[in-house]
């Protein structure tokens, strides 16, 4: 019977514990948990397949958030994260989308720009934007092999820079937005 009461006792606090109600774990759950790890990804991924990380001595890492772009609705996100590492400036494009109708399986794309592609990039959008765009009309030019620009003006008359990533997630910003952007990278690469 004392063995039994034992038992009993012991078994007794777990049962609470699994069927509590008021007991919350740090877990995150649907788009908000990829929302907080977007920019860690860019990071993750600057230290995983961009640069090597020394096992003897230290490297010097600076990143900043200068895009986030989030669309609750439709899943998708992108953040563009500047970076100094060692003394090299560039951003990191992390991309984030479903990749099934059920929106069950999602995927992070990163692509990684030295800072001149970065700028090469901004100067192509404005020369796409210097062209007469009529309403409804897209003006597109391949970047690289995984990065399409698109300059379109809506019905409503208003102008969008649009960045395909790897031709399936497709952000837009307006084109105020993105200069404020790239004076922000500026702005960081020379305190860096």
């Amino acid at each position: 019977m004392v063995k039994l009461n034992q038992k009993i006792i012991l078994i007794f606090p777990v049962l609470i514990f699994a069927f509590s109600n008021n007991l919350k774990s740090q877990v995150f759950t649907g788009l908000n948990a990829f929302k907080e790890i977007l920019e860690y990804e860019g990071q993750r991924f600057l230290m995983d397949e961009v640069y090597d990380i020394k096992a003897s001595g230290f490297d010097r890492m600076k990143i900043d958030r200068t895009i986030i772009e989030v669309d609750s609705h439709e899943g998708f996100l992108l953040a563009l994260v500047s970076y100094s590492f060692n003394g090299k400036t560039g951003v990191v494009i992390t991309s984030f989308n479903g990749t099934n109708f059920q929106k069950t399986n999602y995927q992070f794309v990163n692509i990684h720009l030295s800072h001149e592609e970065f700028t090469d990039l901004n100067n192509s959008f404005l020369s796409l934007r210097e062209n007469k765009i009529e309403k409804n009309e897209h003006l597109l030019k391949k970047f690289n092999n995984r990065l399409i620009l698109d300059v379109n003006v809506s019905e409503s008359g208003f102008g969008y820079y649009i960045l395909w990533v790897d031709t399936y997630n497709r952000h837009s910003f307006t084109p105020k937005k993105w200069e404020k952007a790239f004076n922000r990278y500026n702005k960081f690469v020379k305190k860096s």
